[in-house]
């Protein structure tokens, strides 16, 4: 190891400890006033979000706790209480979203006991319950198979892959909550496997480590949390989500992998804020996200959200930007002006009970001296859709419509180690600089178990990756889609079933027209994606 990469593995190594100090020494501090037991946060991919997402839409409840996810099991409890309420008085569910929302009930019954029946708890695999706390462990397994076969795939692929992985949760007394996540998957196939395959370089991607045919890759979420009606600390690794959006999101994304961190948040009546600071991973050296967020309600109809982030790193942490209240704009340029500070802005309407409308600006760079949408500097990305639920008073169908927009140069930066990522995933949108998609998505909701979804998607991507650099190589405008562009024409349905309660069966298929392929030009390609899954949790 060169010494110049020493000195920036010992200085996060160095700035790593001693966050994480701090953080345990303000927990253990802080704990023992702690005077309600910690509720620990909801997993992104758990299935109830896309119940929540159509039950706001129709007004059937109001909560802050939406704005950014994952959220709270306590605040996901309170919503569906909400829901219970709205259903009482109006009889507003279906048959369908009624039997839904007893399930989720069920699985809510520890955060919200009045609502459900003792004898219909949430199973568990091993449930341990004592005077001082509560530990629930549950076991996860998927087995997938995953056929492609077209111009892009030659020879056609065939794979299975496989996870197992278990999830510990729970609260220590009135003290902690805790959450652990840990999963292993194992794809096997016709893909050759070489040992030189192995991955341990953070610019290639998440660790992947090769056993004769087999690949590995694991992924572990692992967080503490301290709460009070007025201040929530969590502190370990998790992923993150804020905005709006459906299919993506422009500043934090559900692309950005699970990163270690320290966030807090409070709130209000009618306000709610957020902060985050987190270690990201490099292959360069040290390197770190801050952001904070701040959501206002001004109506039940209308939610305003702005959030500012930057990405910093060759240097221990910046107490400036550990500083939750801290304009990272006006920090920045303190600090010499060398990071990559961004802003972005939006909002949520609900104009009438089946109607939500969405957008999102987000603001990279910009300068108020060159052409706004001309200038190289100015980077901008943006993102508007919409979500209809039960159209033409068609129950149990939703119909959402999204368009995204990345400009040239969004994510990217003068100093490779402050572009817009973890590991190799931009923590943003995951179209990347310099592309467009139109996404149209009907689902229909055929009983409680039973969902199908069929989609329409079209991509266009330019040249430029969040790598690239920030500026054209000649001239100082920038061109949006120009020169050789990868379109794609996208088809496909989702169908899910659960079988038993928490074991789900489900088939996807995609047809995928794409003209100038991976941006060859004349490389014009047909392509079959098909994937089937059986998931488990118990």
């Amino acid at each position: 190891m060169h010494d110049r990469q020493k000195t920036f593995f010992l200085a996060e190594k160095n700035a790593q400890a001693w966050c994480w100090a701090v953080i345990a020494a303000v927990l253990l501090l802080v704990a023992p006033a702690a005077l309600i037991a910690q509720s620990v946060d909801v997993p992104a991919d758990y299935w109830g979000y896309r119940f929540l997402e159509r039950a706001e839409t129709n007004g059937w409840f109001s909560s802050l706790a939406m704005r950014t996810q994952p959220i709270s099991r306590r605040d996901f409890a309170a919503i569906l209480a909400q829901i219970q309420q709205h259903h009482a008085r109006h009889h507003s569910l279906s048959t369908s979203d009624e039997r839904l929302l007893n399930q989720l009930l069920i699985d809510f019954h520890d955060e919200q006991p009045q609502t459900g029946k003792e004898s219909g708890r949430e199973r568990h695999f091993l449930r341990v319950e004592e005077e001082n706390g509560q530990l629930y462990l549950d076991l996860l397994a998927k087995q997938s198979l995953i056929i492609n076969r077209g111009g892009q795939y030659d020879p056609d692929q065939l794979l299975s892959e496989t996870m197992i992985g278990g999830i510990l949760r729970g609260h220590l007394g009135n003290a902690l909550g805790v959450y652990a996540d840990a999963r292993n998957a194992l794809t096997r196939g016709n893909v050759e496997v070489q040992d030189e395959d192995e991955n341990f370089d953070t610019s290639q991607g998440s660790p992947v480590v090769v056993s004769g045919p087999n690949i590995f890759q694991d992924r572990a979420v692992a967080y503490l949390i301290w709460e009070k009606p007025w201040l929530r600390i969590k502190a370990g690794q998790d992923a993150l989500r804020w905005g709006p959006g459906q299919h993506g999101h422009l500043a934090v994304s559900s692309n950005m992998p699970p990163a270690a961190k320290i966030a807090l948040s409070t709130r209000f009546k009618r306000f709610q804020f957020n902060s985050v600071h987190a270690f990201l991973q490099s292959s360069l050296g040290a390197k770190y996200l801050a952001g904070h967020r701040v959501d206002f309600c001004l109506s039940n109809n209308l939610y305003i959200g702005a959030a500012e982030t930057v990405i910093y790193g060759n240097r221990d942490i910046e107490l400036a930007y550990l500083n939750p209240l801290m304009l990272y704009h006006i920090a920045e340029h303190h600090l010499g002006d060398h990071d990559n500070n961004s802003l972005s802005i939006d909002f949520t309407l609900f104009a009438r009970p089946g109607v939500r409308l969405y957008g999102e600006w987000f603001i990279d760079d910009m300068t108020s001296t060159e052409p706004l949408l001309r200038f190289y500097g100015n980077k901008f990305a943006f993102l508007l859709g919409g979500m209809l639920s039960a159209p033409l008073g068609v129950q149990n169908l939703d119909l959402t419509c999204e368009y995204a927009r990345i400009e040239p140069f969004v994510y990217s930066h003068y100093d490779s180690i402050n572009i817009y990522t973890h590991y190799d995933k931009i923590i943003g949108h995951w179209l990347g600089p310099n592309a467009d998609s139109w996404y149209v998505c009907a689902g229909y909701q055929v009983g409680r178990d039973f969902r199908l979804e069929a989609f329409l998607e079209r991509q266009r991507k330019g040249p430029g990756q969040a790598d690239t650099v920030s500026q054209p190589e000649s001239g100082t405008r920038k061109h949006f889609l120009h020169g050789t562009v990868e379109n794609k024409q996208i088809a496909g349905f989702k169908a899910t079933e659960q079988v038993r309660r928490d074991i789900f069966l489900a088939l996807g298929y995609s047809a995928v027209w794409t003209d100038n392929a991976q941006r060859q030009a004349g490389w014009n390609t047909t392509d079959h994606l098909v994937r089937f899954e059986l998931m488990l949790n118990y």
